[in-house]
């Protein structure tokens, strides 16, 4: 892998795992993890700027460049999901507070949520990247294939079969 297609890598999946990690702009990945497919793709457009003319499209190449920006999409966004809770509010607070107005609520469930059980917040933060790095690098990998077929360049040979 050379350095520019690692570079392009982390660019995309830079952008993917910030425009992820963007309360209201990450809705768009309900359709199909579109942000993510659009940092492989975009990866793959990085990386192929310049390369000279195929006749096959690099198919591999971008299904490996898409992973590692789903890598890096996966990374970034667990880095950004940091300070964005810091300023938007604490998700199991959050919770907590909705659950508090569900009438018929048990009250070990609140408890559950708060208190000194609230160590399970960090294991559901781990579930959570770890489950966001398998979808990124699937979902990635899935739009480093379609960019390479999208954005390489076909050879100007033309065969003629008589």
């Amino acid at each position: 892998m050379t350095p520019k297609k690692l570079k392009a890598a982390a660019i995309g999946g830079g952008a993917a795992g910030i425009a992820s990690s963007i309360p209201l702009v990450n809705l768009v990945n309900c359709a199909c993890c579109a942000l993510v497919v659009g940092g492989g793709m975009l990866a793959v457009y990085l990386a192929m700027r310049g390369e000279p003319a195929t006749e096959k499209a690099p198919l591999g190449d971008g299904a490996m460049i898409g992973v590692l920006a789903g890598v890096a999409a996966a990374v970034v966004g667990a880095i950004v999901a940091i300070p964005l809770a810091a300023v938007v509010g604490d998700p199991m607070e959050q919770m907590r507070s909705i659950m508090e107005g569900i009438e018929g609520m048990p009250p070990e469930v609140l408890e559950a949520l708060g208190g000194e059980e609230a160590d399970i917040g960090a294991a559901l933060g781990l579930i959570g990247f770890l489950f966001n790095l398998v979808t990124s690098v699937i979902f990635s990998g899935i739009g480093g294939v379609i960019g390479a077929a999208v954005f390489h360049k076909k050879s100007t040979l033309e065969t003629t079969d008589y």
